[in-house]
């Protein structure tokens, strides 16, 4: 699993310092030594300490003024740079962590609060400077998830066409990162499979149904709307090909870039008593977790119109995971079939407005089949082996 930690805002460098080929190790210590960013720290090395667990990380907010506020200044890139690559190096050198993925700029087809304001022109620019500094500095290894975009169709259209046209920036992507809060992928993923980053594939890194005043400090309801209306988008993005998506937020925190509370998160935050608890949405993300483990392939599926579905299958052990939704008002049920093959050890597991993941019965089989009942506004999880 890939956690996107952030850091921001990107202004850790109050004024300028020195010349721009030069990380002064007594410099930045200084500033990577602060509470701010021994938290930083120590949540990365808490997630790479659990095995299979990985970080990207990301880079959010304006940078200091002198640098551009809500642009990077072209006189000033290569200190960008210098910014950036000394977080990484610290990181790494001085504190041994892996920090193989970042995203240095986020957002930034917008109004320059959430990330700096680059175009597609400078980011190509920007992330071929940054790659070589890396590269000079023994961290070669270090991958881009770019452009993160708060417009996917802008990622299609401009951001994308840029980067994979530079042969050295393309071959330091790992990711094709996009935001979206609509479910639409704006055909990302169809237009990177065909082009030089082909390899790469498209991840969400952020998502999740919209919510009014979450950005602003206003708390929501905790809604089965909400969490029911994150699953049908995420099980639309799955379908429009991305292959990789991170819900927006983990768990509801302060945003210095906003200057408030964020209450998107899976869990929620109580100020009285200075705990988090669980909303919907945490289930949901849960069975989404526990249904599609790390190498699963995303295999095609079709019927059942009235409802959103989408099939897994884990090769090595033959499990097939299909997992959907049923946005209509009344119970569903429909056979689920596996190309004649006989589907065997099958279990099925709901989650609704009223309940958290209910594992009912084992489903009957019917002509080789399986027969399923999901009720309405439900979510389903069924797996099921192949001989």
């Amino acid at each position: 699993m890939v956690w996107r930690v952030i850091i921001e805002k990107a202004d850790w460098e109050p004024t300028e310092i020195g010349p721009a080929d030069v990380i002064d190790d007594s410099y930045y210590r200084r500033i990577y030594e602060t509470p701010k960013m021994r938290d930083l720290w120590d949540t990365i090395a808490y997630i790479e300490s659990s095995k299979g667990q990985t970080v990207s990380l990301s880079v959010m907010g304006a940078v200091s003024p002198w640098m551009g506020g809500t642009q990077v200044l072209p006189e000033k890139e290569d200190f960008w740079v210098r910014m950036i690559a000394s977080l990484l190096d610290y990181g790494r050198r001085q504190r041994g962590l892996t920090l193989s993925l970042v995203s240095p700029l986020n957002e930034p087809d917008t109004n320059g609060i959430e990330g700096p304001n680059v175009g597609p022109s400078q980011m190509t620019e920007l992330l071929g400077k940054l790659g070589r500094r890396l590269d000079a500095l023994g961290m070669g290894d270090v991958r881009f998830v770019v452009p993160d975009t708060s417009s996917a169709q802008g990622a299609r259209d401009d951001y994308v066409p840029a980067l994979v046209a530079d042969t050295y920036v393309s071959g330091k992507i790992a990711r094709i990162g996009i935001h979206t809060y609509s479910g639409d992928a704006a055909s990302v993923p169809d237009a990177v499979s065909k082009g030089a980053a082909a390899g790469a594939g498209v991840w969400a890194t952020e998502f999740n149904a919209w919510c009014d005043g979450c950005d602003s400090g206003a708390a929501p309801a905790d809604t089965w709307d909400q969490a029911f209306g994150m699953a049908r988008m995420l099980l639309s993005l799955v379908g429009q090909g991305v292959n990789g998506a991170q819900m927006y937020d983990a768990w509801d925190g302060y945003y210095e870039h906003h200057g408030a509370m964020g209450y998107w998160g899976a869990l929620k935050y109580d100020p009285g008593s200075g705990t988090y608890s669980p909303r919907s949405a945490f289930s949901v993300l849960s069975l989404f977790i526990r249904a599609l483990p790390s190498g699963t392939v995303h295999v095609g599926a079709s019927g059942a119109p009235a409802l959103e579905v989408q099939a897994f299958l884990d090769e090595p052990s033959g499990q097939v995971n299909i997992v959907g939704a049923n946005p209509t008002r009344s119970a569903q049920r429909f056979v689920v079939t596996a190309g004649g093959a006989q589907l065997h050890g099958a279990e099925l597991a709901l989650l609704g407005p009223d309940s958290a993941v209910a594992h009912a019965a084992i489903p009957s089989v019917r002509g080789g089949g399986l027969a399923i009942s999901v009720p309405a506004n439900d979510i389903f999880w069924l797996k099921a082996s192949l001989p």
